[in-house]
């Protein structure tokens, strides 16, 4: 009796939710949304639009109110799809722009909600795991600050399970409107953020004709006009720019992982020696006048997307062509550093990883509200992420780092996401793989698990090793994606001991 139940392989299976999937929970996840968000609300929380005016993402808002078409055509430091997104509201809700933003964000909060709840449900993760999973996910102070700000990331969080809900139910019901679904959510995220870039389209499409079996050809169909649309994007910049790309600020980001870590002993010393210009002892982000003795000021093209030194709220237009000029001096400088100086790259990594391991609500930017609610986030932090000291104060961060105790930021990083993230990962790998070799998991689920693991290790990537500061932010729309690791991890382990104790009951 006890070798015939240590034969059994326990493995969570995943079956299509049918009309006897219990909708209860969904229901009370809803409530939970709800009332969370009328608590915070009594607690001073508000829709931070601030963006719209003040971050660089955002071209002149007046621009997208008068000239939205000609401004996306000449558009050319990122994608165009977010200040489209972002223009319609400010058309349609001059005035009102914020309670609209905010309505929409609530909308994705809810569907973010349930989408997360449904993918842990069809990965065989049982319903007391998905439920409390989802609603601490739902109720945790860092979702609800980057609910409640506007920039991407709550707009990707949802796309990202938008379209893993869309793969899922392709390989489940073999419908090709899900495939298209899917394809079109991918082709909002490659217009949207940089870091979707043609690679990564191409890439899914060809994995997934890779592993399509008898769906290749309405993949190969459905993922025609997105590479289409996404090619002629950045053929398009290649005419006008000369820049074969969605987004031209890399040459702006050379200098946040290169030469933006040098200490100033260590610039002045390079900038002496001809190594780099003086170009880099500005930090990227600058106002265009501090450029104005190293360049030469273009002739105006008439558009004033292209023109504008400033925009109307006092922003500096990193859409002007003089840039071009700047980023070259960043590029040159930056090289020269990885070829003749690379510890300073490796400064930059540091950084990257551990502001990766951040705790969700450790942002700068949350400053409006996070104050309202930092017992609550600091009690989070603590018990779910295990961040010991308090990071909010980069400078002090700084301050230790520089004084030689680097090991002591770990405390000051989320130990629990430190160790924690990289096991979800390598086990998630070695579920798929495994549970693909014993035939134990279906396609459809076998196929979301790929999706999850090839987005969750592909934006690790381009964050860490491309950027620097802000890496939270980066990880946060995967964030979802572990989570539905955790339940899968968690509802495996529980099957184990529950397989476990009548085995080793009949052995004693």
């Amino acid at each position: 009796m006890s070798s015939q139940a240590s034969d059994v392989e326990v493995v969570p299976t995943a079956k299509s939710p049918s009309l006897a999937e219990p909708r209860l929970p969904y229901l009370l996840l809803l409530v939970v949304f709800a009332a969370s968000r009328v608590a915070y609300y009594l607690l001073g929380v508000r829709f931070d639009a601030r963006g719209v005016s003040k971050f660089f993402q955002i071209i002149d808002p007046e621009l997208l109110k008068h000239r939205l078409l000609q401004s996306m055509y000449y558009l050319h430091t990122q994608p165009p799809g977010f200040n489209v997104y972002t223009g319609i509201v400010l058309k349609l809700f001059p005035e009102h722009y914020a309670v609209a933003f905010h309505v929409l964000h609530l909308i994705y909060g809810a569907a973010i909600c349930c989408l997360l709840y449904h993918l842990m449900r069809v990965c065989g993760v049982r319903i007391p795991i998905a439920f409390t999973l989802t609603a601490l996910f739902i109720v945790s102070p860092g979702v609800v600050l980057f609910e409640n700000f506007f920039l991407y990331e709550y707009l990707l969080v949802f796309l990202l399970l938008m379209t893993a809900a869309a793969l899922y139910y392709f390989f489940a019901r073999k419908k090709t409107i899900y495939i298209v679904v899917f394809f079109f959510g991918i082709l909002l995220l490659v217009l949207l953020r940089n870091q979707f870039h043609l690679i990564y389209l191409l890439a899914i499409l060809g994995l997934l004709l890779y592993f399509g079996g008898h769906s290749r050809r309405a993949i190969l169909l459905a993922g025609i006009l997105p590479i289409v649309l996404t090619f002629s994007l950045y053929f398009k910049n290649w005419v006008l720019f000369r820049t074969f790309s969605s987004s031209t600020w890399m040459g702006m980001n050379m200098d946040v992982i290169t030469s933006h870590h040098l200490t100033p002993e260590e610039a002045k010393h390079f900038m002496d020696s001809g190594l780099i210009s003086p170009v880099s002892l500005i930090d990227a982000g600058a106002p265009l006048s501090e450029y104005k003795p190293f360049i030469t000021m273009p002739a105006k093209t008439g558009i004033p997307v292209l023109d504008e030194e400033t925009t109307s709220t006092g922003v500096p237009n990193f859409n002007n062509i003089a840039y071009f000029q700047v980023q070259k001096y960043y590029v040159h400088d930056g090289l020269a550093l990885l070829r003749h100086y690379p510890r300073v790259y490796l400064r930059s990594l540091e950084a990257a990883w551990f502001t990766y391991f951040l705790p969700t609500g450790d942002f700068p930017f949350f400053d409006q509200n996070r104050p309202k609610i930092w017992p609550i986030d600091r009690f989070f932090n603590v018990v779910f992420f295990g961040q010991w000291r308090e990071a909010s104060d980069r400078k002090a961060v700084r301050a230790v780092a520089a004084s030689g105790h680097k090991l002591s930021l770990v405390l000051y990083s989320g130990t629990f996401l430190m160790t924690g993230l990289p096991l979800l990962w390598a086990w998630g790998i070695y579920y798929l793989i495994s549970g693909l070799r014993r035939t134990s998991l279906e396609l459809a689920t076998a196929m979301l698990l790929g999706f999850l693991l090839f987005n969750i290790t592909y934006l690790a990537g381009i964050a860490n090793f491309l950027s620097s500061f802000e890496n939270n932010r980066y990880r946060f729309p995967v964030d979802g994606f572990y989570l539905i690791l955790l339940g899968i991890a968690i509802e495996h382990i529980s099957q184990r001991v529950t397989a476990w104790r009548p085995s080793a009951a009949g052995a004693s």
